[in-house]
């Protein structure tokens, strides 16, 4: 998977670039070849901040989530996505008055991935905890066992026994429930998105005065969202 700064070195053109500014260098004059250096770089850097270019890379390097998460998080990168191409294909005043709302957009992205991310951990120990442990059927043998146990002693291990399967029990149930409330905030917040993308295309179209006025509002609005996010990790942390 190239990055944007190989993909620039690679394009076809900043490639032939590269060969006409030695060739001039060697037939023609050697001062040349620092300033067609300095025309091939901007070339290059040119490609390498190309936008969708940046995003798609973004998008592709981004490592698989689980299931249950990875459901929400695209259709949240699907808005984003959205809300790119749309402003790509608006005028350019529009295009930049609707700007900010794509950063903050894109800020948001990037940190519901992270936190997905962490969250897929804590769902494959689960998946893995639930599928190869058996908790209940031991707590069950400890307690017939403490049933039966004639040994004081005996009985006294198997109680400690119980203990700590009561305590593994009660942190599996810890993290199926911080599980399931991450997934409930996802949920919440790829609606949020999906009526973000209906509101900045009614706006694009509405024309550039409406777009100056809507512009902090729409910003405002990921910004909540982003700060909803903070306090539930906050939330999450003190649990």
């Amino acid at each position: 998977m190239r990055s944007p700064t190989v993909t620039g070195l690679l394009h076809p053109l900043n490639l032939v670039m590269l060969g006409l500014v030695f060739f001039a260098a060697l037939v023609a004059a050697w001062w040349l070849l620092p300033l067609g250096l300095v025309l091939w770089l901007v070339m290059v850097v040119t490609v390498a901040r190309d936008p969708s270019l940046r995003i798609s890379h973004r998008m592709q390097s981004r490592a698989p989530l689980a299931p249950r998460f990875q459901r929400y998080f695209d259709r949240i990168e699907r808005a984003q996505v959205s809300i790119f191409n749309s402003l790509a294909s608006a005028p350019r005043h529009i295009r930049q008055t609707l700007q900010p709302v794509q950063g903050e957009l894109d800020a948001l992205t990037a940190r519901v991935y992270t936190l997905c991310q962490r969250m897929t951990a804590l769902e494959n120990y689960r998946l893995v905890t639930e599928s190869t442990s058996s908790l209940q059927s031991d707590l069950e043998q400890v307690d017939d066992a403490i049933t039966n146990a004639g040994d004081p002693l005996l009985k006294q291990e198997y109680e400690e026994t119980r203990c700590v399967l009561l305590e593994r029990v009660a942190k599996l149930r810890l993290v199926s429930n911080e599980l399931d409330r991450v997934e409930a905030q996802l949920l919440g917040l790829a609606n949020e998105m999906d009526s973000l993308v209906t509101e900045v295309i009614r706006v694009q179209a509405a024309g550039s005065d409406e777009a100056a006025r809507k512009v902090p509002v729409l910003v405002e609005k990921v910004r909540e969202q982003s700060l909803d996010l903070d306090e539930f990790e906050r939330e999450a942390m003190e649990i």
